[in-house]
């Protein structure tokens, strides 16, 4: 029996995020080749319809307790990603645009509109050493996002982070 098409997509997006570096005495499997939600280009990117999901799709961990953007546990300075537990997507845009991020150099914002070089979530998956030592790489211990992914939220913040 053929596993379905999309089965393969499905575990690397969900492998993606990684489970924050530790080893849980099993090993770690080697992590997928890309990490790619948004794998086409898209004309004009919205928050709700193409970015929301793109975080929530597995590519940054379920929303497990031991997850990095989802979850009732999460680590100091995360943002939850999920819309769960009296959460709406627009309170998790509003979460990102606009916000000072916890840990990150001065000028940054964690969304800045018009502005992807001042994005921290852009400086996050693009960097591997973001700000010069705040943190690591997203999705932490999974493979790079990929550059379509990358362009899309891009062209999102430069076209004001719409929702």
């Amino acid at each position: 029996m053929r596993p379905h098409p999309y089965t393969y997509l499905f575990l690397a997006l969900l492998a993606g995020c990684g489970g924050g570096g530790s080893d849980n005495g099993g090993g770690t499997p080697p992590p997928p080749a890309s990490t790619c939600p948004l794998p086409t280009p898209i004309a004009a990117p919205k928050f709700s319809a193409d970015i929301y999901p793109a975080l929530t799709g597995g590519s940054c961990g379920g929303q497990s307790a031991t997850s990095c953007h989802g979850g009732s546990a999460l680590p100091s300075g995360h943002i939850n990603y999920f819309a769960t537990g009296g959460r709406s997507i627009a309170d998790v845009y509003h979460d990102l645009v606009n916000v000072v991020p916890a840990s990150a150099p001065p000028g940054y914002f964690r969304i800045a509109p018009n502005d992807p070089a001042h994005s921290w979530l852009l400086v996050k998956i693009t960097s591997d050493n973001p700000g010069g030592g705040y943190g690591a790489r997203m999705p932490f211990g999974g493979a790079n996002v990929c550059q379509a992914t990358v362009d899309n939220i891009t062209a999102w913040i430069n076209a004001g982070a719409p929702y």
